[in-house]
């Protein structure tokens, strides 16, 4: 029965993807950005499924266990912060600018030849390190349904995941991210109150949590304050420039809908993190006899098994198995785009037509994909620690030259570039290092706005506007 669901399942996915392609086949506005035709209710379930990825949903509870609850209440505090960051700093300038992707403000913005080749190979490195955890999360959970091994579970789901993102694009990735978000929402607040009401007293179960993994209440020597802090920061500030929430942005009926959007979605946002880590946490200590943190990313599928009967379990599994997939989908959306639209439209062929530019992207997805599901075959632990690591490369190269484009006139080609370079570089020194993992960023982000700012200062554009309107365009 389980076997039937989940491959019933992805058959309706598939089958999403080849209605949507009926309609975005022949335009590239309607394949990247679904027209510009989304609204509030659509975008606000969209945004929140986009984001909320197999480590929001599935790793939480175990990551808590196993490296602390400061670690993973940090990171989830950021992100919610970042929907709100992400709404005041460049939701209205971007939604007004008008373009697909994010590499399209720094074309428009700056102009410069060297960022339109450095933005596109920086997103596609780091989602692609993205899609990898998510891919492990999906194989994790496929394996536990079906009883597949991981491999198999890796190349099934994966295999699913780029088919019907290239086949439909942007627009059937949203309409399964409706459906996705939805369900994982509902089936967290359901598998809440269950484990809720399965412990008997909630403040013992608590304290029982506490004194079984000391490091749940406190920072330990393996993750330290500073990788908290670090966290914080890198979700706070990511949220700005990850490349497929950007496109959301783009997609977005109007500006005053790209904003309410990024808000609704943070308050449901916010009721999954909340139940994650206060209810479901101290479940899985208590509930589970002789819990096992050698796998901590299946803790939850442990948890839902023990509270709910088969069928509450499948719900529970098809809800991460969604969460994973609408975040991946939206993954390599950002890399196919990066791929047929900033680099082969952009650079190589722009003359290329509409048709032709599609069909580039829609092999870019299967090359994306294919690549990344290599890499998934022998994937680090950890999806959090994975994932966070590859948006705070986004957020160290990208985030102040972005802003700082927005809002100080005074930036220029030259400051933005040295900012993005000095940002990725500083971070790719630190991750290799002894530092203390997600605390890269306190340093890198730093040293790109410091960067940004110096070259700006001493630097003159050679075009005749540094400037573009990123404020008129679209009715608020």
């Amino acid at each position: 029965m389980t076997l039937f669901m989940v491959l019933a399942y992805f058959v309706v996915l598939i089958v999403i993807g080849v209605i949507a392609y009926r309609r975005v086949r022949n335009s590239t506005e309607e394949f990247f950005v679904a027209g510009r035709s989304l609204g509030t209710f659509v975008n606000s379930w969209a945004f929140l499924a986009s984001l909320a990825s197999g480590g929001t949903v599935m790793a939480g509870a175990g990551t808590a266990l196993a490296l602390g609850l400061p670690y993973g209440a940090a990171l989830t505090a950021g992100a919610t912060v970042g929907f709100v960051v992400a709404s005041i700093l460049v939701a209205r300038p971007l939604r007004a600018l008008g373009k697909y992707t994010l590499p399209d403000f720094f074309k428009a913005r700056f102009g410069s030849k060297t960022m339109r080749v450095l933005v596109p190979l920086l997103i596609v490195i780091a989602s692609g390190t993205y899609i990898v955890s998510q891919l492990r999360g999906s194989a994790i959970v496929a394996g536990y349904l079906m009883g597949w091994n991981y491999q198999t579970s890796l190349w099934i789901t994966g295999l699913v995941f780029i088919l019907y993102v290239s086949i439909g694009g942007f627009l059937s990735v949203t309409w399964n991210d409706i459906f996705q978000g939805i369900l994982l929402v509902s089936c967290v607040v359901g598998l809440g109150v269950a484990c809720y009401s399965a412990m008997s007293d909630y403040s013992a179960s608590w304290a029982a949590t506490l004194e079984a993994f000391p490091a749940v209440g406190a920072p330990s020597d393996a993750v330290p304050v500073w990788s908290s802090v670090g966290a914080f920061l890198t979700w706070a500030t990511a949220i700005c420039v990850l490349p497929h929430i950007i496109m959301r942005v783009y997609s977005a009926r109007n500006v005053r809908s790209a904003r309410t959007s990024l808000n609704i979605s943070m308050l449901i946002f916010s009721v999954v993190i909340l139940i994650n880590a206060f209810i479901l946490v101290p479940a899985a200590a208590t509930l589970i006899p002789n819990l096992d943190l050698s796998n901590p990313d299946a803790v939850f599928l442990a948890l839902s098994s023990h509270v709910f009967g088969p069928i509450g379990e499948g719900l529970v599994a098809a809800a991460v198995l969604a969460a994973i997939m609408s975040t991946t989908a939206g993954l390599l959306m950002a890399c196919n785009s990066a791929i047929g639209h900033d680099l082969y439209r952009g650079i190589f062929r722009p003359q290329a037509s509409e048709k032709e530019v599609i069909r580039v992207t829609q092999g870019a997805t299967w090359l994306v994909g294919i690549v990344c599901i290599l890499f998934a075959l022998n994937p680090p632990e950890f999806i959090v620690v994975l994932y966070t690591a590859a948006v705070a490369l986004l957020a160290s190269a990208f985030f102040a030259p972005m802003v700082l484009g927005i809002w100080w006139k005074k930036t220029t080609s030259a400051g933005a570039l040295a900012g993005m370079i000095g940002g990725a570089t500083t971070f790719s020194i630190l991750v290799m290092s002894d530092m203390p993992a997600s605390a890269e960023i306190l340093v890198s982000l730093p040293v790109s706005l410091g960067i940004t700012v110096a070259v700006s200062a001493m630097s003159k554009d050679q075009r005749k506007s540094s400037t573009v309107k990123l404020t008129e365009g679209e009715p608020a």
